[in-house]
């Protein structure tokens, strides 16, 4: 005991040479088994770096198999954007739609009753399309630069362009997606086979077709900076049903493909008689829909932005009353037709005001479930877009801003009046 307590200490200097040596010896023997490829050996290596292996190469294996992981989810990530990012429009050969189109044969008519018609369905490049002919006006080396800029224009309430081509006749055929679930609105207003039921009995249900509609004309004037001269209640498609209803316009740049609309005339400049007296000597063919022509139209001006405010406005009031623009009614007592204007009766109803008259007006399928007040602010709105003087229109920034706060009112009104479900009520004698 007395001699092991009095051993001297190793020096210093001999106990930090053998750690180097140690360390040394551990760092070789690591390099030799990384080089040969074999793992360490249990006889030479010292115990820490055993301990300390299986961390690094857990950490090792992590940081190898993550890169594989960050790759496959970039890649997935730009094939996402890529399925993401619409088509452009393609510039078709007559003969490619000649061919999807079985030689536009009438099984392929969108309206297979009709005898002539100038739409048909069929399959382009793997999109279901609907094919419409329209009379060119304008140079066909000139539709593929149209069709590249209005390529760059989509829209949640457009209906896609897909695809043009021009015929040797002197046509124009274009390609629109096909809406295999969408109604005219026309029809769901106005179903001859059932004039009393509509499938839009709600108000918040207008107003949000009405909203959807605004911006798409919008868009149409400021982003894609042109006029869609084809607006009626027949081409506003409606899809969807409750919460999900919305409403797309069809035929969105036919009007400028065809060459019915003067560069001059897109930015409103000059009065509608000034309009008048640069196209009239040109024998201006009058292009429209009945009751849906502005006033200008009608006296062989060119289309312009006002007049889409023109037949905004008339579908606006087919929302609120579910009339047609112009119909004829038989009177007993005289034996003849009469005219009836729904832009007239409008103003008759806004004219007597006290809220009887509107209540009379609004289409009584709404059932009274509807604000006065609200349904005399989109009328009003309404014959402010139908104005005879083209000047006298809002713009439609000020239009869609308008409906927009209309609909939000609509859906709180909705949210306040709905009859709770959780809750039933029985009336019996006690």
């Amino acid at each position: 005991m007395v001699a092991l307590w009095k051993r001297k200490p190793k020096p210093e200097k001999e106990r930090m040479c053998k750690t180097k040596s140690s360390v040394a010896t551990a760092a070789s023997v690591s390099s030799m088994a990384a080089s040969t490829g074999t793992g360490t050996g249990t006889a030479t290596t010292p115990r820490k770096q055993r301990q300390r292996s299986p961390r690094t190469t857990a950490t090792q294996y992590s940081t190898s198999s993550s890169a594989p992981s960050t790759t496959s989810s970039s890649t997935a990530s730009l094939q996402a954007l890529r399925d993401s990012l619409p088509d452009l429009p393609l510039l078709l050969t007559f003969h490619e739609l000649a061919a999807a189109t079985a030689n536009f044969s009438s099984s392929h008519r969108l309206a297979p009753a009709a005898t002539s018609s100038s739409s048909f369905r069929c399959s382009l490049r793997g999109h279901s399309a609907a094919v419409f002919r329209r009379p060119l006006r304008r140079d066909p080396a000139q539709v593929s630069a149209r069709l590249a800029v209005l390529g760059h224009c989509h829209h949640a309430a457009i209906a896609r362009l897909l695809g043009a081509a021009a015929s040797p006749d002197g046509s124009l055929f274009l390609a629109y997606e096909l809406l295999p679930d969408a109604s005219p609105l026309s029809a769901l207003l106005r179903n001859p086979n059932n004039p009393s039921f509509t499938p839009l009995a709600s108000w918040q249900s207008r107003l949000k077709i009405a909203a959807d509609l605004c911006d798409a004309i919008h868009y149409v004037h400021l982003q894609a900076d042109t006029v869609h001269n084809r607006l009626s209640a027949s081409t506003v498609l409606v899809c969807g049903e409750g919460p999900h209803l919305r409403a797309k316009i069809a035929h969105f740049g036919a009007a400028d493909l065809a060459g019915e609309i003067p560069d001059t005339d897109k930015t409103d400049q000059g009065s509608a008689g000034e309009r008048h007296r640069r196209t009239g000597s040109r024998g201006r063919r009058i292009e429209g829909t009945r009751g849906y022509m502005a006033p200008e139209l009608i006296a062989g001006g060119a289309p312009s932005r006002r007049s889409d405010v023109y037949a905004l406005g008339v579908v606006l009031l087919e929302l609120v009353s579910g009339q047609e623009p112009v119909r004829y009614e038989y009177n007993k007592a005289t034996g003849e037709y009469e005219r009836t204007s729904l832009i007239e009766s409008a103003e008759a109803a806004a004219e007597e005001g006290g809220g009887e008259a509107m209540r009379r007006w609004v289409d009584r399928r709404l059932k009274d479930s509807f604000p006065v007040d609200a349904a005399e602010a989109l009328t009003t709105l309404a014959l402010r877009c139908v104005a005879k003087e083209a000047a006298a229109r809002p713009e439609m920034s000020w239009v869609a801003a308008k409906v927009s706060k209309l609909f939000l009112e609509a859906q709180d009104w909705a949210d306040k009046f709905r009859v709770p479900t959780g809750i039933s009520i029985s009336i019996a004698p006690r």
